[in-house]
């Protein structure tokens, strides 16, 4: 053990535009399609929160699947999976559209400027729009 602690100083915010199936991550077996939401430095990041939000007035695809993966610049791995709204949600003037937070993703750490969070979707259609952001702490 370190006698001198790490502390995540430096608050960062990161997001990615995911818009119908540009980011479609199906089989799990392609990690081509996956938009990178933030990216690590150097001496390390920290995830403090990560969220997905509905954009636009497109309709959702009912039990899509959010896969969150760690990039270390040469692998992909998968940390997560998360089903944001089981159903269709269309936005409108008095329809809210899917806000979700993903709780399980605090904590994890991108030891370096080469490790990033990416995400993609299971089965996103012309019309789903979302926004992923992560909100983070360098050392």
């Amino acid at each position: 053990m370190s006698a001198a602690p790490v502390f995540f100083v430096t608050p960062r915010h990161g997001s990615a535009n995911s818009t119908g199936s540009a980011n479609s991550d199906k089989t799990r077996a392609t990690a081509n399609n996956l938009a990178t939401v933030v990216a690590g430095v150097a001496a390390g990041t920290i995830i403090e929160r990560v969220t997905i939000a509905q954009n636009g007035t497109g309709a959702s695809t009912a039990n899509n699947i959010a896969r969150f993966y760690i990039h270390d610049g040469t692998n992909f791995d998968l940390v997560h999976e998360v089903i944001p709204s089981v159903g269709a949600v269309t936005p409108s003037a008095t329809v809210i559209g899917i806000r979700f937070t993903v709780p399980e993703l605090v904590g994890f750490k991108l030891p370096s400027a080469s490790h990033s969070l990416r995400v993609g979707f299971s089965a996103a259609a012309a019309g789903d729009t979302f926004t992923i952001a992560a909100q983070v702490a360098d050392a």
